[in-house]
């Protein structure tokens, strides 16, 4: 199975990471994560107050051991260096503050440096922006980096899924995620004429 590097930033819909690493891990694929600080203080907000650390996060996940979390802080990861291969990288939900640091390559944390080597080994960079709506910026910033290879997936849902629930249309999402991958999966319905 693959290994995908999966990057949590600070951006609302903690959630959307959670559905993703637990669609990936049932899938037998492994993950490389890593959390930012400002992604741990979101799920706290969107959670509950005791979801602000990685651990309890990942008990969300029946397959922690397909999980291997890298500290934020740590540029030095494995993750942070291109002869550490991966079939590509997920930014989930990405932050504009990610979505900037990225599109100007910088580096400063195992996330942002992770997506930098994605984009230099020419590996699927798939980033879902968070933030509604988008200024003139953020969206200069997602085309240059839709110019160099990544893909732009923000998290907006299709009715003709007739979905029941809001886990429906978050499952929806994280399918076109893992479709953007060529990753076989059972999310949401397909279309049919």
């Amino acid at each position: 199975m693959g290994r995908y590097v999966v990057g949590i930033s600070g951006a609302s819909g903690i959630v959307l990471a959670l559905h993703t690493l637990r669609a990936l891990t049932e899938l037998g694929h492994h993950v490389e994560l890593t959390i930012s600080q400002y992604a741990l203080y979101t799920a706290s907000l969107e959670l509950g107050k005791e979801y602000g650390t990685a651990q309890k996060l990942l008990s969300h996940i029946e397959k922690t051991e397909q999980v291997t979390l890298h500290s934020n802080q740590d540029v030095g990861c494995a993750i942070a260096s291109g002869s550490f291969v991966t079939d590509g990288m997920i930014i989930i939900p990405c932050s504009v503050t990610t979505l900037a640091a990225v599109s100007v390559g910088l580096g400063d944390n195992a996330l942002r440096r992770a997506a930098d080597v994605t984009l230099k080994e020419k590996r699927p960079l798939i980033i879902v922006p968070r933030e509604t709506p988008f200024s003139e910026i953020h969206l200069e910033n997602m085309l240059k980096l839709s110019r160099i290879g990544a893909t732009i997936i923000p998290p907006i849902p299709a009715w003709y899924t007739q979905p029941k629930s809001l886990e429906d249309v978050e499952k929806f999402i994280v399918g076109k995620v893992l479709d953007a991958l060529k990753i076989e999966h059972q999310l949401y319905p397909r279309w049919k004429s």
